[in-house]
């Protein structure tokens, strides 16, 4: 956490929304403007925005004033987003809800999975903690397969309806069968874990690795839904908000485990069961309430 918030810090002030902002060191005594200039490539003649300093004759016939001209700080542009975005709509939205509380339950499974999928298999099948890294590597590898399979296929599904008039409907269904997936599939895997806790570590890692490589579906559920639901002004910033109670309930999740754990004379089932009942919930708020309409431009 220390070093989160050490990391912050520079993000904050030195991070910019495209790479043409990037370069700041220059400090331009009559300010600076962006243009559209070529990218001077012999086998790439496309547009490029450039920064660029002005001097004192464009300053004088240019009916702005220097601060005018001067790009804003991420600061102001933050501050300015934060001021102007439409709150209110933001709340009463049932997608928005939908996205944010499919966020959370995902979270809440997949940071308990990485925190103690080792612990698990250390303690229930007497190993090591080289061995139970091991077998905590492949579901992790799974989630990378299965989120990149997910984003393809529907890709390609959406494609095939690009023209349609139901583009929408069809978008919608698409994002609620995936994250049904995402969801409704790890629980199926948690439901089976928390009735019969297989005797062998590898029956185990099967189910596991089920979790997290079908909770990865997301990427074409909730993951691809801000770019759906706003346009390019808002799009990250409805994330952002999706994001952060994600963000809390995942973490708050791992401390909960842990007690249940120690409470329980670590009964792994009971966490497994809560584990899969937070993912139905997940899945039937996201299936019940979104839709792909765009809101927010």
């Amino acid at each position: 956490g220390f070093l989160g918030a050490l990391w912050l810090l520079p993000w904050i002030i030195l991070s910019k929304d495209e790479p043409s902002n990037a370069i700041v060191d220059e400090k331009c005594e009559f300010g600076d403007t962006t243009i559209l200039t070529n990218s001077n490539s012999e086998d790439d003649v496309s547009l490029v925005l450039e920064r660029r300093c002005l001097d004192e004759s464009e300053l004088q016939n240019s009916s702005l004033t220097k601060e005018e001209i001067s790009s804003p700080s991420a600061w102001d542009e933050a501050t300015k987003l934060l001021k102007d975005a439409p709150w209110e709509s933001l709340f009463k939205s049932k997608a928005i809800w939908a996205m944010t509380i499919a966020h959370a339950a995902n979270n809440w499974g997949l940071y308990n999975s990485l925190s103690w999928t080792p612990t698990f298999y250390a303690e229930q099948y007497n190993l090591n903690v080289h061995d139970s890294a091991l077998f905590s590597l492949a579901p992790s590898v799974a989630g990378a397969i299965c989120g990149l399979s997910a984003g393809f296929i529907a890709d390609k599904v959406l494609a095939s309806f690009e023209e349609s008039d139901k583009n929408d409907e069809v978008r919608t269904t698409v994002r609620k069968v995936f994250q049904g997936i995402a969801l409704l599939g790890p629980a199926a895997c948690l439901i089976t874990l928390a009735n019969n806790i297989p005797e062998q570590p590898l029956a185990a890692q099967f189910l596991l690795m089920g979790t997290v490589g079908l909770q990865a579906f997301n990427a074409a559920g909730y993951g691809s839904s801000p770019q759906e639901k706003a346009g390019f002004k808002w799009s990250g910033l409805l994330y952002s908000i999706t994001t952060l109670p994600g963000v809390i309930f995942g973490s708050f999740g791992v401390y909960v485990t842990g007690q249940i754990l120690d409470l329980t004379d670590q009964n792994w089932s009971q966490v497994f069961s809560i584990n899969a009942g937070i993912d139905i919930i997940g899945a039937l708020a996201f299936i019940a309430l979104y839709n792909s309409k765009r809101e927010f431009d």
